[in-house]
């Protein structure tokens, strides 16, 4: 059996459902444009400077931190984009050697805002933040967003938000925050107590690769990342992205 017998549609209702899907030990493996061919059965694939595949590996001749070996903040695709995919259809090229790291982080924003309580969604609901960060590949500019929206799907509450990076010794491209609708003090401690949540094992996953793994995430209601891996290891992962129907437009992006 391969990708291909799986029908989509059963796929894309389980992704929503559960927010991240595996295809895990299939014969098939997909090289260059293949995961593009594989992805446009979800729908209308994402495009940009690169093409219709992003190729995730080290790049020492980039300024670009994804395409470096050190641990990679929280985000969501299309932040510094002008529309915002629904779906991330991930690839493993290569896992490269065991206990080497690298390790895909996401955080199910959806579980953790249920179990927040009713008094702290509330008060996070009250936070905007401006997110600003250089263009120096497929993406950039800043974002103003609401810290908690309506999943455009599913209509419950999600996050949106990138953490600052302030502690990553050799980051090659960080970003920076702005965070208004609170006191200084009650901002401080509410972002701190975000901090804890999205760190929370309750809510937080991080997929340990294997070549071959095709992993399909729901971009809507989940934050992803990566922790750091071993300089030189040859981690590959290719993405596509895959629009919503209809294409939603990132209205608080300016480039």
């Amino acid at each position: 059996m391969d990708y291909l017998d799986l029908p989509v549609d059963h796929l894309r209702a389980l992704a929503r459902h559960s927010k991240i899907v595996l295809l895990r030990g299939f014969t098939n493996r997909f090289s260059g444009q293949a995961l593009a061919d594989y992805a446009r059965h979800w729908g209308r694939i994402m495009t940009g400077s690169y093409g219709d595949v992003l190729d995730l590996v080290e790049k020492e001749e980039s300024h670009d931190s994804i395409f470096d070996s050190l641990s990679l903040p929280l985000h969501w695709d299309g932040m510094y984009m002008p529309t915002i995919p629904e779906f991330q259809v991930f690839h493993c090229a290569d896992a490269g050697p065991l206990n080497t790291g690298g390790e895909t982080v996401f955080v199910d924003t959806v579980g953790l805002l249920e179990h927040a309580g009713a008094s702290v969604r509330d008060t996070w609901r009250a936070i905007e933040t401006t997110s600003c960060i250089r263009a120096v590949s497929h993406y950039g500019g800043s974002v103003r967003s609401a810290l908690v929206v309506e999943h455009p799907v599913h209509h419950v509450p999600t996050l949106r938000y990138s953490p600052p990076v302030d502690a990553i010794p050799g980051f090659r491209n960080p970003n920076t925050v702005i965070y208004e609708g609170l006191d200084q003090a009650s901002m401080d401690e509410s972002i701190a107590l975000l901090h804890r949540c999205l760190a929370h094992p309750a809510h937080r996953y991080e997929h340990a690769w294997r070549t071959g793994d095709v992993l399909i995430a729901d971009n809507l209601a989940l934050l992803h990342g990566r922790n750091a891996f071993v300089h030189g290891s040859k981690r590959h992962l290719q993405r596509v992205h895959i629009h919503a129907d209809p294409v939603l437009i990132n209205t608080g992006f300016f480039p």
